[in-house]
């Protein structure tokens, strides 16, 4: 799989008895979307921390932008996507475009990811060095991906967003564990403001 340079991540609000249906539909238009268009790679999941804890969130991995705007023009002709928001249950609260950064690790795509951390930074200069430099720690975790990006649009444009993906919660919890007195980590919080942390449960396919 080539490493993509682009992400949509679009999260929607849904209420609590049409999440299922939600998620269900959202499983058809990530099918039709990787048939009739050209993304890298995209996962659907629930965010079960954070402000929007309960939301339905949806990743679309891109190579160019051009190859997303041929998807998102698939996306509105859908009727998958359209029976998503007809009821009224679910609406979008957010869409933003994220540009990957280089981060040198190695990732595990045969192993399929069930949770995805995000974490949001306000910082005046780019992580990657301080991201690149504790690749290791994530690595001994066992993180399957491990992905810094920063923000194009939507909300909090200029901010920049660590993803990693896990296996199990077992894994995000040794890697904070390990962080904790690594000196790396220490001299990047003096530099930088987190702003948010969420987790995805990440849905299956």
């Amino acid at each position: 799989m080539e490493m993509p340079k682009f992400c949509v991540i679009t999260v929607a609000e849904c209420d609590a008895n049409y999440l299922s249906r939600a998620l269900e539909l959202t499983r058809e238009l990530k099918n039709e979307i990787e048939e009739k268009g050209n993304p890298v790679s995209i996962r659907a999941g629930t965010l079960i921390t954070g402000y929007y804890a309960g939301a339905m969130a949806f990743f679309q991995n891109y190579l160019t932008l051009s190859d997303f705007e041929q998807s998102y023009e698939i996306l509105q002709a859908s009727w998958h996507y359209q029976s998503l928001f007809k009821s009224g249950a679910a609406k979008v609260a957010s869409r933003n475009l994220i540009k990957f950064s280089p981060v040198e690790y190695e990732e595990n795509l045969i192993v399929e990811a069930q949770y995805l951390v995000l974490t949001r930074v306000k910082t005046l200069g780019s992580m990657l060095p301080s991201i690149n430099r504790l690749a290791p720690v994530f690595s001994k975790t066992g993180a399957l991906s491990y992905r810094l990006g920063s923000i194009m649009t939507g909300n909090n444009v200029g901010n920049e967003l660590l993803g990693v993906s896990y296996k199990s919660m077992n894994q995000i919890e040794t890697a904070y564990d390990l962080l904790v007195d690594n000196l790396d980590y220490k001299d990047l919080l003096k530099n930088v403001t987190v702003k948010a942390r969420n987790i995805v449960k990440l849905a299956s396919g």
